[in-house]
């Protein structure tokens, strides 16, 4: 197996496992096991989670969907990135009792995906 190929399976992995603890983080009971504070700067922390939640998103996507044009690649992470937004967000209604959809959880999911997505392009468009 080539390196390129280990590589790609890793990142792969990586991005799996990723999705793994967004849909326990999701769709589970983490407060069980943590205690957060009610804000922080004087936004919600349940906000802020989603926000750090979702941020990593367009980085495993990219690494594990790498196609030969990067902003095709790109925009296959930021569509899938919504989708997955969109998704968690709404099931949480659907399949759990103890989760509701809220919009600004949303949007923040959205907001996340966004940033990363545009730092990527950044990085992108500024690389040698």
């Amino acid at each position: 197996m080539s390196r390129n190929a280990s590589a790609h399976i890793t990142s792969v992995a990586v991005f799996i496992l990723y999705l793994g603890v967004l849909v326990y983080l999701c769709f589970g009971h983490p407060t069980a096991f943590f205690k957060v504070p009610r804000s922080l700067w004087g936004i919600p922390i349940d906000k802020v989670i989603h926000f750090l939640m979702f941020f990593p998103y367009p980085f495993f996507a990219q690494a594990a969907f790498y196609f030969k044009n990067r902003w095709r690649s790109l925009v296959f992470v930021i569509i899938t990135g919504i989708i997955f937004c969109f998704a968690f967000e709404l099931l949480q209604d659907k399949i759990t009792t103890y989760r509701t959809t809220d919009p600004w959880d949303l949007f923040y999911n959205v907001a996340a995906v966004t940033v990363g997505s545009t730092i990527i392009a950044l990085v992108t468009l500024f690389r040698k």
